[in-house]
């Protein structure tokens, strides 16, 4: 009799315990689809890049630190300019970029832009005033209007560091050349040097992944000492501004590589003003007197020809990088701008021989082109 009671009660405590766990697995299996679906929905989901993953882990300018370079921005994030370089000149309403330049593959990088001269001979000008003053040099050669042009302002505290980097050279710079052309082209004093086969100097490392053969050097610089300067560091303008530029060694010269996606470099180094006394510190403006007239030119004999260590120094400072355009028409955006933080020096009486130096509208002062917009670009900090 107690063993049938018993066997009642063991037989009740397992419906109690059976029947909730059944019930419990039903409802597991009922819902187990939407919560697979759900998932498969809201999963978050690997950013797409523009640049494919070698290139964005290399970059662009060479290995990064991965705690200061974000190689792979989403695509909302790199849209609106978030983790890019804000200057004062863009608004973020109106000026949305809205395509990326240089992607690494083979059909975006082979595109050659057009050669955009000025149409039927315009003379491009510097004055806002005048009818291809620098708001309208894109009527006379179009890509003065694109996205990727030059000067920017420069701002060290937005720019991307780049800790792992290769150094950059300038070999040969101590090389004389036969003779050096000094130009007054109409807009600036151009220095053309002709070299001896073999001697030409030439650019390498840094952000650069090939060399690049120096081709010329020019200036420009303002009316006064407030201004001159085509870049702005940190919100300052210097009086002037000097350009080196190179062609990549890949094409046969200047003219084959100015086209070229990757066809120049141009180094920018400021200049500012030595007034502890005014002893002459660079003694190669003593040429400019030569080409006070418009379109004028002097030739540099050999005896009196110096190398571009005298001219700008060792190529050991801080600089930033970035691509941009030439600052002038037909505003090639095929330039990469390597832009020294560290100014070099002159003397009140050297800067007033530029200032003397006239175009055929009268004094060539003021010769620098008004910052451009940034867009979605990236400013590299070296």
């Amino acid at each position: 009799m107690k063993i049938a009671k018993l066997q009642q009660q063991l037989l009740l405590l397992n419906t109690l315990v059976f029947l909730p766990w059944m019930s419990c697995q039903r409802l597991d299996t009922h819902q187990r689809p939407s919560r697979s679906n759900e998932f498969t929905t809201t999963r978050p989901r690997r950013a797409i890049s523009y640049r494919n993953d070698n290139d964005r882990r290399l970059g662009l300018f060479g290995d990064y630190d991965s705690e200061e370079v974000n190689y792979n921005p989403s695509p909302s994030r790199a849209r609106f300019g978030l983790n890019a370089n804000p200057d004062f000149y863009f608004d973020y309403a109106r000026d949305l970029p809205t395509t990326t330049r240089r992607s690494q593959s083979l059909s975006l990088v082979r595109e050659r832009p057009r050669n955009n001269e000025a149409a039927g001979g315009a003379e491009f000008s510097y004055r806002e005033k005048d009818k291809y003053g620098p708001a309208n040099w894109d009527q006379i050669a179009p890509q003065c209007g694109g996205k990727y042009q030059s000067p920017i302002l420069l701002n060290t505290s937005s720019a991307l560091y780049v800790r792992n980097k290769r150094p950059l050279q300038l070999v040969g710079q101590t090389n004389l050349p036969q003779s050096i052309r000094l130009q007054n082209d109409g807009h600036s004093a151009k220095f053309t040097y002709v070299w001896r086969n073999g001697e030409r100097p030439y650019l390498r490392g840094g952000p650069l992944k090939t060399k690049y053969y120096f081709e010329q050097f020019h200036f420009h610089w303002g009316s006064d000492s407030s201004s001159g300067s085509e870049h702005v560091l940190d919100f300052q303008r210097y009086p002037m501004e000097l350009h080196l530029v190179f062609y990549n060694s890949l094409y046969s010269s200047f003219d084959d590589a100015r086209s070229e996606v990757d066809g120049l470099v141009v180094m920018g180094l400021f200049y500012e003003l030595y007034e502890i006394n005014d002893e002459p510190l660079n003694t190669w403006t003593r040429f400019l007197q030569e080409i006070v007239v418009p379109d004028s030119e002097y030739p540099i004999q050999f005896i009196d020809t110096f190398p571009l260590y005298d001219l700008i120094g060792d190529v050991e400072w801080p600089y930033f990088s970035y691509e941009g355009s030439l600052t002038t028409p037909p505003c090639l955006e095929t330039v990469t701008w390597i832009v020294s933080t560290k100014p070099l020096l002159i003397t009140p009486r050297e800067i007033q021989e530029f200032r003397k130096i006239r175009s055929k509208s009268g004094p060539m002062v003021n010769n620098f082109r008004p910052v451009q917009k940034l867009y979605n670009r990236r400013v590299y900090r070296y």
